[in-house]
């Protein structure tokens, strides 16, 4: 078995530094061999000579590729995916660092289930030593809820850290390149369309080594919100806006009341007097608490449905939703 790890990058040379030995030294065992692709996507930084420089100490290992900038990590992916030689894709961020067993767990999974329409995602963890970075709150998997479910669904596609079969991706659907943002849960909801079942494979693990910082975080939410809309018009499905937060008609009753409360204890408690408060006791500290919580929450909030409001609005007035490829670091999956 041949796997291909597909690795979409935007200026994350230092990060790079760090996380390509990790995939060099991977552990493997009987036939199993594996290559690792990187596909950067306009990178102004020394992320070219840094991969350039794993291409040459291990030729037969690392492949590489440079894309005009897209705004997103759709287009790097299928560059990828297209020039992979594996039987299994495995798609990794570029700020996830490998446990030694990540390739083996997902050649494990997909030794055990060998038809085409089986994935896996594995786990990309925070370590323990980002757990008191404020912004580690937004990089925290929900993976206790995906332990418990034995098949899971399209929003657990997760491309920190999945793996797909070839042939059955290349037939039955890539990643939309016309979006910037859940681009991974379009992609996923096709697969499963077409049959994919999705399980968790916990031996394939990495760190989450995220970038977002305090400053990043009104962009980031506002952009996230920009992307809803859009995403809610292809699918319209009430688990989607259940599981992404979006106020709807559509959700069940009882979802639909505690989101409704959400939302005005929210507007409640958006205010300048609040954040002021909050401020004086503390809550925009280097150091992680329920405080830091609770702060940086009501930021990322406050923005994410602004940009939601605004796409509405413009989808409203008949204006398209603008595919602006302006900053590729909002779209990067580094900084989910």
């Amino acid at each position: 078995m041949r796997l291909s790890i597909v690795i979409p990058t935007f200026n994350r040379a230092r990060l790079l530094a760090e996380t390509i030995p990790a995939l060099a030294g991977q552990e493997i065992s009987g036939d199993l061999s594996y290559e690792v692709i990187f596909v950067s996507n306009g990178s102004t930084d020394e992320t070219p000579t840094v991969i350039g420089e794993a291409v040459r100490r291990w030729p037969h290992l690392f492949r590489f590729f440079q894309i005009d900038p897209t705004g997103g990590p759709s287009a790097p992916r299928n560059v990828g995916i297209r020039a992979a030689g594996g039987d299994v894709i495995v798609i990794l961020d570029d700020d996830v660092l490998p446990e030694p067993g990540l390739v083996l767990g997902h050649a494990r999974f997909h030794r055990e289930h060998p038809e085409p329409f089986q994935a896996a995602i594995g786990e990309a963890y925070v370590p323990r030593h980002l757990l008191d970075d404020p912004m580690s709150r937004f990089h925290i998997f929900p993976y206790d809820e995906v332990r418990a479910l034995d098949r899971l669904t399209y929003l657990h596609f997760w491309t920190c850290n999945v793996s797909v079969k070839r042939e059955f991706m290349l037939r039955n659907g890539m990643f939309d390149e016309n979006f910037l943002y859940y681009e991974d849960i379009l992609c996923g909801h096709g697969l499963e369309s077409a049959g994919m079942q999705l399980r968790f494979c916990p031996e394939a693990r990495g760190q989450h080594l995220h970038q977002m910082t305090p400053a990043g975080l009104p962009a980031k939410g506002r952009f996230l919100g920009r992307w809803l809309p859009p995403f809610l018009e292809r699918i319209p499905d009430p688990a989607a806006m259940a599981r992404l937060g979006v106020l709807s008609l559509r959700l069940p009753l009882k979802a639909l009341l505690r989101r409704v409360a959400g939302r005005i204890a929210f507007r409640a408690l958006d205010n300048p007097i609040t954040l002021a408060i909050l401020e004086a006791m503390g809550a925009n500290r280097s150091a992680r608490s329920a405080l830091t919580d609770f702060y940086y929450g009501l930021i990322f909030q406050r923005n994410l449905l602004a940009g939601y409001n605004e796409a509405k609005r413009e989808a409203g007035a008949g204006r398209p939703m603008r595919l602006t490829h302006a900053d590729p670091q909002l779209a990067d999956r580094g900084d989910k």
